[in-house]
């Protein structure tokens, strides 16, 4: 899989430097368009989608907060990493579901472990999860999916847009999913990276960019779970 990325920085000896170091880190693992001016990037988001923003904060006439803002309307997960001189950004950058934050200049160690920690968040590492139902053969990748909910000897298994069915047994099932998918509840098994907010006895998961969905945390799970959830949150935040 190769990675789309949109950087966009008003300086073009910055953008040209990022782009050369995430060359150097592999380059055959990113796509990268530039943009000098955040307008554009917003005109070509209606026809272009990118798996990955890497957005300055200061421009003239618009932020790059507010640029993030724009993008979450139609994309909640993808990763988006903000460029800033000043440290006071932090908790507004947040706010949005930002993956990281750099502090300029840019630099291969404060670079490329976010890249790695990008790699890890979008599944580029992980096989597919594979199911029949009804004699059809079904690939899913592991970041398309939000939970799976098992119904007797059924599992739904829900994505953004589509909700599928197969025959599995739960302890099957745990086998073939990977690290990001912790079980909250008998018959709940949820991929930490759709959840939105942890409360004492659920969890809210994002469906999309409109919809939510409660998940009941059961007693037996309850305490493995949050565990689980708030480890492997680490990664992301």
């Amino acid at each position: 899989m190769v990675i789309k990325v949109a950087i966009c920085d008003d300086v073009p000896v910055i953008a040209k430097a990022i782009e050369d170091l995430m060359l150097e880190y592999d380059s055959s693992l990113f796509e990268i368009d530039i943009f000098y001016s955040p307008f554009r990037l917003i005109e070509l988001l209606k026809e272009n989608t990118y798996d990955l923003f890497i957005l300055d904060i200061e421009f003239p006439s618009l932020s790059g907060i507010e640029i993030a803002e724009i993008i979450r309307k139609n994309n909640y997960t993808c990763p988006i990493i903000f460029l800033t001189s000043f440290q006071e950004y932090m908790e507004k950058v947040f706010r949005i579901n930002t993956f990281d934050y750099i502090l300029k200049p840019v630099t291969k160690d404060k670079l490329y472990p976010a890249l790695n920690r990008v790699i890890k968040y979008l599944d580029l590492n992980d096989s597919k999860f594979m199911f029949t139902f009804n004699k059809v053969f079904y690939s899913l990748s592991f970041s398309e999916i939000i939970y799976f909910e098992k119904n007797k000897r059924s599992v739904l298994i829900h994505t953004p847009s589509d909700i599928y069915e197969t025959i599995l047994q739960t302890k099957a099932l745990l086998s073939k999913v990977n690290d990001n998918f912790v079980q909250v509840h008998t018959s709940f098994i949820v991929n930490v990276r759709y959840i939105k907010q942890l409360s004492s006895n659920s969890i809210i998961a994002k469906l999309n960019d409109k919809q939510t969905v409660e998940i009941p945390m059961s007693r037996k799970f309850i305490d493995s779970a949050k565990k689980q959830i708030l480890m492997k949150l680490r990664d992301f935040i």
